[in-house]
């Protein structure tokens, strides 16, 4: 093999020779133009916690920190001076490609450390970070406002992509005792045929932390109006029963700092959630929107069930398929994006995968699984964004014991999920069993026992409870 290769170098050395000693190489001028793109970097500010360029912060009674920080697609090989500022202008555009009427936080309510000039090393990709704080407000009002921050390059020789960080900063200043930040949540829905929402408040610890996170609303339907051509959220009586009284069932709740989040189910005809058109997934997220902001919940479940084909000619429906599903979760969080978007993970409405170049960590928030599963990240999410496990209480599945808390508490995992719990099965739930069960949750994520309720509601469509016989 190698006196191969020898005689093949020899023969190309000869060649070079001859070809040398007949006619000179002569080299045209080379246009550098094409390779004027090597002096452009891409650059990116975003939230050092969270890798995002858009993120919602809520403000109760104390200041809330982060850091941010500048990072650039290649090592720049000589300082970069970056300016990150205060782009209030930017709030109309926000407002316009939501269809949101938030207003920009004032300036005096934040502050940015070394007023916002940072620097990128010769031979990093990443600036050092900086350190920003948004104040508490003065009042209560529940209100989301907007934070747009803009990062500037201003070193001559560089061009770098401008680019923008944006914080919705809400206003949580009117829940009078908040639920305490843990990395452990419990996330409940209520079968609302027949269980009062007020049941949530029933599981709290002896010094008052309750147990449930994010109260789900189990459920509205999406329905096809078909002598107005329309798809519409439908609202049984139970459901319509909690919106006129929203005050006595609902604000409670939020209050006390939990999240009453509103689930979405198929109710056996053509309209589905994942077999609306473009056009039926953007008009039905500003619906689930108006309900969403005009009453006051937090965010949004989908479900995707009990659907009917499609009739594929009417423009609102297309055939169904998981790009319909995810095209549906992306226009509600853009519809509403301060909001809560949770996918419970069955069917095809799932939330999966990137659409117009979003990725579902930028329009998903949280996944729970089936029953007696785990959920699982998509793109960009972790499994701190998804349940450990899914327990059904009224055909006693997958119920958390000791050694299961434990497991939880011990994984990555950020979620336990609960279906049909306090009298959610037919007929009413053993309380005290389900309230042992709950009670090893309270025990794992707190490190400590529940109290035992004296009350309980025995109906969704009524105010009136029952005392509770241990």
């Amino acid at each position: 093999m190698k006196h191969i290769l020898n005689k093949i170098a020899a023969v190309a050395v000869a060649g070079f020779c001859l070809a040398a000693c007949v006619e000179p190489i002569t080299v045209d001028k080379v246009d550098e133009s094409a390779f004027d793109n090597v002096k452009n970097l891409v650059g990116s500010v975003r939230d050092l916690n969270t890798n995002k360029q858009e993120n919602v912060v809520e403000i109760r009674k104390d200041d809330y920190n982060t850091s941010i920080l500048f990072t650039l697609s290649r090592a720049p090989k000589k300082g970069v001076d970056v300016q990150v500022s205060y782009d209030a202008a930017y709030v109309e555009a926000y407002n316009g490609i939501h269809g949101t009427s938030f207003e920009a936080l004032p300036q005096e309510q934040f502050s940015l450390q070394n007023d916002g000039k940072i620097v990128v090393a010769p031979d990093e990709t990443r600036s050092y970070s900086l350190d920003l704080t948004i104040n508490p407000f003065a009042d209560k009002e529940e209100k989301t406002y907007v934070l747009p921050l803009k990062a500037t390059v201003s070193t001559d020789g560089i061009v770098a992509s401008e680019t923008r960080l944006v914080y919705l900063v809400k206003n949580m200043a009117f829940q009078g005792m908040a639920k305490p930040d843990k990395d452990k949540q419990v996330v409940v829905f209520f079968e609302v045929n027949n269980t009062n929402p007020l049941n949530a408040l029933q599981f709290e610890t002896e010094d008052g932390d309750l147990l449930i996170d994010y109260l789900v609303l189990f459920a509205y339907n999406i329905n096809y109006d078909a002598e107005a051509g329309r798809v519409y959220c439908f609202a049984n009586p139970q459901c319509q029963y909690i919106l006129d009284h929203y005050d006595e069932l609902i604000k409670p709740l939020r209050e006390r700092g939990m999240k009453v989040i509103i689930s979405v189910l198929g109710n056996h005809d053509m309209a589905g959630l994942a077999q609306l058109s473009d056009m039926g997934a953007r008009a039905f997220a500003q619906e689930m929107a108006a309900l969403v902001y005009g009453y006051g919940f937090d965010g949004i479940n989908y479900d995707d069930e009990y659907s009917a084909y499609p009739d594929t000619s009417i423009p609102w429906f297309t055939t169904p398929s998981r790009a319909a599903g995810n095209r549906l979760y992306f226009e509600t969080k853009k519809a509403m994006p301060d909001k809560v978007m949770m996918a419970y993970q069955f069917g095809s409405a799932l939330g999966d995968a990137p659409v117009d170049g979003v990725s579902p960590g930028d329009y998903m928030d949280i996944c729970v699984g089936d029953y007696g599963r785990a959920g699982y990240p998509y793109e960009d999410m972790t499994n701190a964004d998804c349940s450990y496990q899914s327990s059904e209480f009224a055909q006693w599945r997958s119920i958390p014991s000791q050694s299961s808390v434990n497991s939880f508490i011990n994984s990555d995992y950020g979620y336990w999920m609960v279906f049909s719990l306090w009298n959610g099965a037919p007929g009413g739930s053993d309380l005290e069993r389900d309230f042992n069960a709950m009670n090893y949750l309270s025990q794992g994520i707190y490190g400590k026992n529940l109290k035992k309720p004296t009350i309980y509601y025995p109906k969704t469509t009524g105010l009136e409870s029952k005392p509770i016989n241990w």
